[in-house]
């Protein structure tokens, strides 16, 4: 077993991330050692993008709007590869490896609610690198997916097998209803910003509304889905799993051991986020 780690994450923004006080609590938990840094990367800094793939960490996670640039600079796995988008870089000798572990993440997330993905009619707002995995996820565990994208006419990467419409066609009384709505957008991160632009509808037939953003925990999204009565789902959930992976990547080079971490990371989400609680479980 490692002594210490020394794990960063790098985007834009990045100063929101949970990451690093989950990770270094789950390390004290665990009596390990844990340094994990938050690397503001602006869209076009190319020198701080090179030089974190010359640095000496052990891995890091990537967020917008790089996740689709990590591809380039490493060997990648089949979600990653099939995707086109990396969130989780780790050392392999003196090369990288690319993971995507945001499905994982999210459907590991699901199932904890008691919410399978089989059978179910799930729309994904939004097709960047965390809706790409998530809607390839969703397809792979037996739903049926829709993506709502910006530019209808192209299909994403990894989503062959996905419907994909406009926001307007959202308006059509004929599509839906959605038993789980996704929104995996920043629309409507912040209470009081401007949300996605779909109907009331959408929200209200919909067992399920899920928030891939976690800050603050009740974003726009899950007020607005709340107030018209369905059951919500912040991203928390799928942080922690998706850490929980990682985890057992780094340290144990299992995927398998993913489930051995939870405890930990959710004991670590009780000491850093107030009013956590409720989310475990979901509301």
């Amino acid at each position: 077993m490692r002594k210490g780690l020394r794990l960063a994450i790098a985007g834009w923004p990045v100063a929101h991330s949970l990451s690093p006080p989950l990770w270094e609590a789950m390390g004290r938990r665990r009596g390990l050692a844990v340094q994990y840094g938050a690397v503001p990367v602006r869209p076009g800094d190319d020198a701080a993008w090179a030089a974190l793939w010359s640095s000496d960490l052990d891995a890091f996670n990537v967020t917008a709007p790089w996740k689709e640039r990590a591809t380039r600079r490493c060997r990648l796995d089949p979600q990653a590869s099939a995707v086109g988008a990396v969130n989780t870089v780790l050392r392999a000798g003196k090369a990288w490896e690319g993971r995507s572990t945001d499905g994982y993440g999210f459907q590991r997330s699901l199932l904890a609610l008691g919410e399978p993905l089989r059978g179910c009619a799930v729309a994904i707002l939004g097709t960047g690198g965390a809706g790409r995995a998530v809607a390839l996820t969703s397809i792979e565990a037996g739903a049926r997916v829709t993506l709502v994208s910006r530019r209808p006419v192209r299909v994403p990467q990894g989503c062959e097998r996905c419907a994909v419409v406009g926001y307007a066609a959202l308006q059509d009384a004929g599509l839906g209803p959605f038993d789980i709505v996704v929104n995996a957008t920043p629309l409507g991160r912040e209470a009081g910003a401007p949300l996605p632009p779909v109907p009331r509808t959408l929200w209200d037939r919909a067992r399920l509304v899920v928030d891939l953003n976690y800050a603050p925990l009740a974003t726009g999204v899950i007020r607005a889905a709340r107030a018209a009565g369905a059951r919500t789902l912040n991203g928390l959930g799928m942080l922690i799993h998706q850490a929980c992976l990682g985890a057992a990547l780094i340290l144990d080079g299992d995927p398998a051991a993913a489930g051995s971490y939870e405890e930990d990371f959710w004991g670590a989400a009780r000491e850093v986020v107030r009013g956590v609680d409720p989310w475990i479980e979901g509301r």
